[in-house]
This record gives structure tokens, sequence and C-alpha cells, in this order.
């Protein structure tokens, strides 16, 4: 098995790092930065510790592979593909992009590549490449799915199918990153908050102690059903938190965005709710689309 990597930075060394300590032996890589003075000198090392052959150009690169894993900033995997493509003298791989574009922009390179015979798959890597290497869990769509897993899973990677088509698995990850990025934020501003007024070992206990006593589901389900009958009133108490977090000169945007979807929520319900708690998070968006 010989496998490449187009783009060199965290997530191609922590993948091929796990791969070469599984036996796979022939690794290389082609980065754009190489001769940067900074970013270089770490590819560099990068390669060195994960016993990768650094090549010099993309022709070389796509010379004799198997598996090509496409792992370059968002912005830059279409004009990547097409680059790749111009590249091909006959050349057949598997092409993986785990880079985080859009749905649209995979169905793009997908089509693109169609058109040479190159096999595509879209593949979002769903956790922290520096605890999981090789083994982060990836939810993987595209024509090229099942060679994907027929060449990949004897390396122990954690490939599951979430459908044929490509762009499928971006969208997962990038629903998914509303909600791990966007608690960032919300993160962010409570702490602001509670810095400022003193209060943080105080408003964190009580947050621990409330988002603790349930799991995940419950909590989603428990806070989605009943802000649908409450929306109103805490829509009105975040602008509370609005106008305090003003005075105080904190950004205020997260909570903002969460009184609107509170304000928007209540206004939904209103017309659909029969006066009982919605059963579960499905009965309530199924208000958003009678």
């Amino acid at each position: 098995m010989k496998v490449g990597f187009l783009g060199f930075g965290e997530a191609a060394y922590e993948l091929s790092n796990g791969l070469r300590k599984e036996g796979l032996k022939h690794i290389k890589a082609y980065d754009v930065m190489i001769s940067h003075k900074t970013a270089g000198a770490l590819i560099k090392k990068r390669a060195e510790e994960a016993d990768v052959q650094l090549v010099a150009s993309v022709r070389e690169l796509i010379t004799d592979m198997d598996v090509l894993f496409v792992a370059v900033p968002a912005s830059k995997a279409l004009e990547v593909s097409l680059n790749i493509r111009s590249e091909l003298k006959g050349e057949s791989f598997l092409y993986v992009d785990v880079s985080a574009s859009n749905p649209s922009i995979k169905q793009e390179i997908e089509k693109e590549l169609q058109k040479v015979n190159i096999p595509f798959v879209d593949a979002a890597m769903l956790g922290p490449l520096p605890v999981y290497k090789h083994k982060v869990p990836i939810s993987a769509s595209g024509n090229g799915i099942q060679e994907f897993i027929d060449k990949m899973t004897p390396y122990h990677m954690n490939i599951s199918a979430v459908g044929s088509k490509a762009g499928d698995a971006s969208a997962i990850k990038l629903i998914r990153s509303i909600f791990m990025k966007g608690i960032v934020g919300l993160y962010l501003e409570t702490l602001q908050a509670s810095e400022t007024y003193n209060v943080s070992q105080e408003v964190l206990s009580s947050l621990a102690e409330t988002m603790d006593s349930h799991n995940f589901m419950d909590t989603l389900n428990r806070l989605v059903t009943s802000s649908a009958i409450h929306a109103e009133r805490r829509a009105y108490e975040l602008q509370n938190s609005v106008d305090m977090l003003k005075e105080v000169g904190i950004n205020s945007d997260l909570t903002k965005a969460a009184k609107e979807k509170l304000v928007e929520l209540s206004e939904v319900a209103a017309v659909h709710l029969q006066g009982e708690k919605p059963a579960n998070w499905k009965d309530v968006l199924n208000y958003y689309r009678a």
C-alpha cells in the first residue's frame, strides 16, 4: 500500500504517524510551504518524526500512488483538485479529501475527478487528531467510499460510511461544528461576564451541577422542549443579560443571537403549541416545517 499526503500540517502528520506505527511503509508527502523559513522547518521536522518521504512536486507525489489524502485549507480544496487533475498522466488512485470544505465544494471536486476516472471520498474527521491520530472517527461519503474502507480499515482507521453522495460527510462535520465551535463562544461570553462580576465560582458550580445531572441527549431534549413553552420568558431574561453585558462593555453577540432564536421559537410555538410540552426535539422542529 502506497499512501500520499498533499499538505503536511497537523492532520497529515498525525494520520501518517499513526499509519506508520500500524506498519504502513510507503508514505510520502508534498506541501507547498516546504521552502518557507518557519513553516518549512516544522514540515521537515514532522516528516522526519513520522518517517515520511517529502517530495518536491505534486507530479512526484501522485506518481505510483494508491491512496492520496488531500489535507489542505478548505479555501484551497477545489483549486488543489484542479491542479492535481492537470498533473495526471494516466495515474489512478483513491482521492480522499479531509478538508473542512462545504458540501457543494466536495460535490464539485468529485464531479471534476469523475471526468478522469479518479474515485473520490469526502472524509470528515470528527475528533482531535493529536488524541486519536489515524483512529480518529471518520464519516465518509462519495463514490470511492467502499474502496476507502477496504484499503484503510486493515490499518485500523475508524471509517463510517454515511452516504454515497459527496458532501454528506462534510455536512455532518460542519453541522457538528455549529455546536462544537459555537459553544466556545458561549463559554467565553459566560466566563468574561462571570469574571467581571467576580462570581465565576458560583456560576460555574451551578452550571456544572445542571449540565452534569443528565446525559447529553436528555439535556438536549429537556432544554429544547421546555423552551417551546417558555421561549418568550427566556428571551426576555436573555435581553436582561444583554443589557447587563452592555453596561460593563462585554461583547454580547452570542447572547443576542440566542435571544433572537428564542423569539423566533416563541412565534412558531404560539401557532402550533397545544398547551402541552412537546415530547421531544423533533416535535419542536416540526413547528418550523408546518
